[in-house]
């Protein structure tokens, strides 16, 4: 691996546990909302995704996702980043149907 293909691969990385990072601190705002820590790690998000693009919506907290937070932070930045309306709707189903057992 090149060093310049190192250092892609750890930004990836990085940007994942980025939105990782966003939903912790969305859950740890008051009420559940938002905070300014949150846009601080929005701001690292939106630099460091026009690098290597955008993270899977698979590899991410699926709330992220059904409040439309993923999609409005890539489209400020003007980065395409394509989800599956119908794989959300599914994901959401299994998840709600496991806690049902709980």
């Amino acid at each position: 691996m090149s060093e310049t293909e190192a250092l892609r691969a750890a930004l990836r990385e990085e940007l994942s546990y980025l939105w990782t990072d966003l939903q912790t601190a969305r859950r740890d705002a008051y009420k559940g909302g938002w905070s300014m820590q949150c846009d601080w790690i929005v701001e690292r998000i939106k630099t460091i995704t026009p690098l290597v693009g955008p993270t899977p919506w698979t590899e991410l907290d699926i709330q992220l996702i059904e409040d439309g937070v993923y999609q409005r932070i890539h489209q400020e930045i003007g980065v395409d980043a394509p989800y599956d309306e119908d794989g959300v709707r599914q994901h959401r189903a299994r998840l709600n149907a496991s806690t049902r057992g709980l």
